[in-house]
């Protein structure tokens, strides 16, 4: 299925809900209204890092390729290395 456009902040919140990983939602509404508190009044350069970041969660979540070498590499990291012997 794919994603819907995402322009705009509500936008991101509707596909953090729907295609985000688990608890991206909650995390995304802490960290945007963390960094708008601490934004100066003319400067939200940090919000939309934030805003960046999680779009970017989205897509990597919703892309098949990445999420195939993910899971590529966690296999990778659970197997033992095969050939070593231990030195005692």
């Amino acid at each position: 299925m794919p994603l819907p456009e995402i322009r705009t902040v509500d936008d991101l919140r509707g596909a953090l809900s729907r295609y985000g990983f688990p608890g991206d939602r909650e995390r995304f509404e802490e960290e945007l209204a963390a960094a708008i508190g601490a934004s100066p009044t003319d400067d939200f350069e940090g919000a939309a890092a934030v805003v960046r970041a999680y779009r970017h969660r989205v897509l990597i979540r919703n892309s098949p390729e990445i999420m195939t070498a993910l899971e590529d590499a966690r296999a990778e990291e659970a197997e033992p290395p095969s050939g070593r012997r231990s030195v005692i």
